[in-house]
């Protein structure tokens, strides 16, 4: 929505329509709050001057309220006021949101809202008021909209808006295996890779790429009963139904048809029941010894009523060369719409993975506590069908009582529980690189925005966890020879009495494979292989390699585009590379 001259908009609420309240004229501060730091030396003339801190930016916000002498309608825009810019939320702490003005709306201020004053009146008597917002950038930084601009190999000119220094993202993804890379920009320089001409000349593959499928088309995928035999997962479950590729993103989902999702046919009980298509991957050709796995899975579960209620679960399943499950990787949604859990297991062949049955849990859980929020449960009325009573009804006839017996229809119901929980899980993309070298297993769990396809960064409120676990007894040392696919959903009440409701979106994103070489540790590796993504994000000082975090090797720091004309030169073998830049233009 277009703001107008005299609006604002806070954390994506406007003044006028949300807020109701009228904006006055905003005096915008000439700079933020300056401390000049000197030190005192005796016998000598003068200080020391030490610099200038540039700390927090102020701007106050001064708004009217009309509402004639309705102290009602004042008392509950006061209420509303409140309400929406403030909040008792623990997991709110410490997070700021956009203000724009309708007078400049291409500038984003970042802030938090500090204060809100006691209203005072305009007319004696009545309740039109003014008051005032105090709104408070922890960076007293402005940004103007983001720029994202194609770079070449080599030297660049790029020209930057604003009067601030500010910090380049720059995505890389190359069309060969690489090295190294890096950039230089003003006098700054960073990078990934051995540094030294010599030991660039030294360095050794780490991995070779066996399996890359985008998962564009189902023809190295198979249903058939014998080849997906083996593939145990855990409870009772029943394979049925079909997969498709949804051509539009590239994943791999169940088959939509009339009924909606392809489950097959619903189990005639509602006992613990999972029942859903499977598939195998069938494009591995050698088996390895020594590998690594890097695969996506996404469920989304709609909100509502019997929708929260909803049982899906998506898994990857890590096979041997027979297609024995060796391990797993999932997301599963909980009875009663409780909150969903993610899990990791390394398994033995023939394991059935029920409980203690030859199995380790690298990660079970249900993602970040600070994501989690648990709405009061809900019991709910489902229609069963109907039932015959007897009733006796009473009236009066002559001046008597008179009673008649007869039967009514009358409906019959069940109550169930919705508790709707909600957590960084509930609509989450996850991303698992897992490498087995030896003895020793290594993975990560990143969850991903389906917006900007890019890693969340916070573990706080997103699913971001890794680990290690060492193999000492030999029990998982059998060779990887293949992939299983798996969606499956569980009956609920409503099912049984067709009550209408959303199953929720799974589906398995990506699927690539590489084999696991013999490196000698003194030598340098390679950093990255043709088609994964390098991030190098200056904003957040953070580098990843197709997600994953990894350290610079050589740099002065994380260097900073300035206001006017810079030179930024990348640095690698990137002649075909697509490379982009993105960065927000910054005001003083």
């Amino acid at each position: 929505m277009t703001l107008k001259q005299d609006d604002f908009e806070y954390a994506g609420l406007n003044s006028r329509d949300d807020l109701q309240v009228e904006m006055g004229n905003v005096v915008l501060p000439s700079a933020p709050a300056m401390a000049e730091q000197v030190t005192d030396i005796p016998a000598m003339y003068g200080n020391q001057f030490n610099g200038t801190d540039f700390t927090s930016r102020t701007i106050s916000i001064p708004v009217s309220i009309y509402c004639a002498d309705n102290q009602d309608a004042f008392n509950q825009v006061m209420h509303n006021l409140s309400g929406l810019l403030l909040s008792d939320d623990p997991s709110d702490n410490g997070k700021e949101y956009p203000l724009v003005f309708g007078f400049e709306p291409k500038v984003t201020y970042w802030g938090h809202i500090t204060a809100i004053s006691d209203p005072t009146p305009i007319n004696m008597g009545m309740y039109d008021m003014t008051l005032t917002i105090t709104f408070v950038q922890s960076d007293p930084r402005a940004t103007l909209p983001q720029v994202e601009t194609r770079l070449k190999n080599g030297l660049n000119t790029i020209t930057v808006d604003g009067t601030a220094r500010t910090e380049p993202v720059i995505q890389v993804i190359p069309k060969r295996d690489l090295k190294y890379i890096g950039f230089s920009l003003n006098g700054g320089q960073f990078g990934l890779g051995p540094e030294s001409p010599g030991d660039q000349a030294t360095a050794v593959q780490p991995y070779t790429k066996v399996v890359d499928d985008p998962l564009g088309t189902m023809a190295m995928w198979t249903n058939d009963a014998n080849a997906i035999s083996n593939m145990k997962t855990g409870e009772a479950y029943t394979y049925q139904g079909h997969s498709e590729i949804k051509t539009a993103t590239n994943v791999m989902r169940p088959t939509v048809n009339s009924n909606g999702y392809d489950f097959g046919p619903m189990p005639t009980t509602l006992e613990d029941h999972w029942y859903g298509p499977a598939y195998r991957y069938t494009g591995m050709t050698n088996s390895l010894a020594d590998w690594r796995v890097r695969t996506g899975i996404h469920q989304f579960k709609y909100s509502g009523t019997h929708n929260g209620r909803a049982m899906g679960r998506v898994e990857v399943l890590l096979l041997d060369p027979s297609g024995n499950t060796i391990g797993r990787f999932g997301m599963r949604d909980m009875a009663y719409g409780a909150k969903p859990m993610a899990r990791l297991q390394i398994c033995e062949p023939g394991s059935t993975l029920e409980y203690g049955d030859r199995y380790t849990d690298l990660y079970y859980g249900s993602g970040p506590a600070g994501s989690f929020t648990n709405k009061p449960d809900q019991k709910i009325k489902i229609k069963t069908g109907t039932t015959t009573k007897t009733v006796t009804k009473y009236g009066r006839s002559r001046g008597k009582v008179t009673k008649k017996t007869i039967k009514e229809t009358v409906d019959t119901y069940t109550t169930v529980v919705n508790k709707e929980e909600d957590s960084a899980l509930a609509g989450a993309w996850l991303i698992l690189d897992i490498t087995k070298r030896g003895q020793v297993f290594t993975w990560s769990i990143t969850q991903y925005s389906t917006k900007t396809g890019q890693p969340f960064l916070d573990p706080n409120i997103h699913m971001l966890v890794h680990g290690t676990y060492v193999d000492t007894q030999n029990k998982y040392q059998t060779p990887l020879g293949g992939i299983g696919s798996v969606f499956l959903k569980h009956p609920i009440t409503e099912d049984i009495y067709k009550v209408p409701y959303y199953n929720p979106f799974m589906s398995m994103t990506d699927l690539q494979i590489w084999k696991v070489n013999e490196v000698d540790t003194t030598k340098p590796t390679y950093i990255a292989g043709a088609g994964e993504e390098i991030l190098m994000d200056c904003e957040s000082d953070t580098v990843t390699v197709n997600g994953k975090l990894v350290s610079p090797v050589w740099s002065t720091d994380f260097p900073k585009l300035k206001p006017g004309v810079n030179g930024l030169s990348m640095i690698g073998d990137l002649d075909d590379a697509q490379i982009t830049l993105k960065y927000l233009p910054r005001i003083l």
